[in-house]
């Protein structure tokens, strides 16, 4: 199932990411789930991918003064020579530093963007695991000033 932790026409009211929940199994990373600010309101989104994973962590980021600026992970098959392809492992990115890596660093490497920026959504694929994930990049121009230029990222 394809989904969008953010609704795109809303971008422009959407401040940031305050929290990013993740679920993690041996296989890979299972399930995912952000909290944002939408106007001063603080509203989790819908949880995707499954129901499984022993291992829940919870990214709380110091904001507004710390934004998402960058994920990279790992995709690889659920078990040797087994489809489909997964995501195995999750590296979150910040103003202020890096969280993780959630998941095993095995299979194929992948990281969006690094232009100047910030996340201010994510969207991918996911069924008893996390299929795909990618990301929406609100860019800066100079001096830190936002733009209304959007870009996507997504890692099948």
């Amino acid at each position: 199932m394809d989904w969008v932790l953010m609704v795109l026409p809303n971008i422009k009211f959407t401040s940031g990411i305050r929290q990013i929940h993740l679920t993690i199994a041996a296989e890979g990373i299972c399930s995912v789930q952000i909290e944002y600010d939408r106007n001063g309101q603080f509203i989790w989104s819908a949880k995707h991918g499954g129901n499984g994973g022993t291992a829940p962590h919870r990214i709380k980021l110091e904001y507004p003064h710390e934004v998402l600026t960058c994920i990279s992970g790992y995709y690889g098959c659920i078990s040797k020579n087994e489809r489909p392809q997964i995501i195995k492992s999750l590296t979150f990115y910040t103003s202020r530093g890096k969280y993780g890596p959630f998941g095993e660093e095995v299979g194929t490497f992948f990281t969006s963007t690094t232009t100047e920026g910030k996340v201010v959504g994510l969207h991918g694929r996911s069924s008893l695991y996390l299929d795909a994930i990618g990301v929406h990049m609100q860019h800066w121009l100079g001096s830190g000033q936002k733009t209304s230029k959007i870009s996507l990222f997504k890692k099948f």
